[in-house]
């Protein structure tokens, strides 16, 4: 496409992607709201792995109260005298919210600044140790959350009984609303972009679009499998994931056995992160991904030109150790563990409709 098309652009209107996906369990219960303080919201991130104590990058388990992940990297970036390439932590966590989080700061050669110094009302620094090598992103067990949901009208049986089937049978693994940006500008931008055949120059920029586009792709994959009852079912040519890694397998029929591993939440069924490479699903799963693709052809020809590699991701979301306790008859604190690069927000909306303070 050339720049003297651009004007017989139709743009998409994303506002409401996520609005408008499909749940899986009937509706929402109630209306709520989410978020009234940031005490509401509460996360805590637990690595893969433990810190050998020794190395030349410090990391510190940190505290921060409505701040964003990426303003504490250049804050701790600032004290320590370093790039802020030298900063580095595992995800990205709700600015409106009191989540604790490791962050690793490169410092060969040298003694851990004062870090105490940094503690205020939205940093708190909670532990500091060392290790060998940099925090990699991913690097996440899982991630707990506290989340309080007030202003409900829902009968307090049917919200223990959706929190007994969400924890039996998990739910769809949406990419939720911060992917995307305000209003899902960023998916408006790289269309304009990729139609015009502009090439993205900054390469934070380029990450952030990329990552919003293939999610969407994804997203629409997924609702359709929802709308179909297959989101949490294995039909012919899926792709499964090994529950807790990215590894899958690729399987032509359904056979007992998968059913079992699939009701066991031992392998999920998987949906595509489009890029370049093999498409991996056959049959029935193919042909379900391949329509999604076709209708959105701006989009693959632009993940195509920048050479983004393909991949897979779980349709299903696993909800570990999900519980329910009502502090009084219109609010109720849901606890849950959620593997990495999953979103509560994709729990909750299985429940309630809520209005974000």
């Amino acid at each position: 496409m050339t720049d003297s098309n651009e004007n017989n652009l139709i743009e998409t209107n994303f506002q409401q992607h996520v609005e408008l996906l499909p749940r899986a369990f009937g509706g929402s219960l109630s209306t709520g709201i989410l978020k009234q303080s940031v005490q509401d919201f509460i996360v805590n991130e637990q690595l893969s792995f433990e810190p050998s104590g020794e190395g030349e990058h410090a990391y510190l388990y940190i505290q921060k109260n409505d701040l964003n992940t990426e303003d504490v990297a250049k804050c701790l970036a600032k004290h320590a005298g370093v790039t802020r390439k030298s900063v580095s932590f595992a995800g990205m966590k709700d600015k409106r919210a009191a989540t604790q989080q490791w962050f690793s700061v490169h410092l060969p050669g040298v003694s851990d600044p004062d870090w105490p110094l940094l503690n205020n009302e939205q940093i708190e620094i909670k532990k500091t140790t060392r290790h060998l090598r940099k925090l990699k992103r991913g690097a996440i067990k899982f991630n707990s959350f506290e989340i309080i949901i007030k202003q409900l009208s829902a009968d307090h049986q049917l919200i223990q009984q959706r929190v007994a089937d969400i924890s039996q049978q998990g739910v769809p693994n949406y990419f939720m609303a911060q992917r995307f940006g305000y209003k899902a500008n960023n998916l408006s931008l790289a269309e304009r972009i990729f139609y015009k055949n502009h090439k993205i120059k900054d390469r934070n920029k380029k990450g952030i679009l990329l990552s919003a586009v293939r999610s969407y792709l994804f997203n629409e994959v997924l609702a359709e499998r929802v709308s179909k009852q297959s989101w949490n079912k294995a039909i012919e040519g899926d792709a499964f994931v090994l529950d807790g890694t990215r590894n899958f397998f690729i399987n032509e029929t359904v056979d007992e056995k998968i059913i079992e591993r699939i009701t066991s939440m031992d392998i999920h069924p998987s949906g595509c992160l489009f890029g370049t490479g093999k498409h991996e699903v056959l049959d029935k799963a193919l042909s379900i991904e391949q329509v999604i693709l076709d209708n959105n052809q701006i989009f693959c020809d632009g993940l195509l030109k920048e050479k983004v590699a393909a991949s897979r991701r779980p349709l299903r979301m696993k909800v570990g150790n999900f519980k329910v306790s009502f502090i009084d008859d219109s609010t109720a604190c849901f606890s849950f563990d959620l593997p990495s690069g999953s979103y509560a927000t994709a729990v909750m909306r299985e429940l309630f409709e809520t209005d974000q303070i």
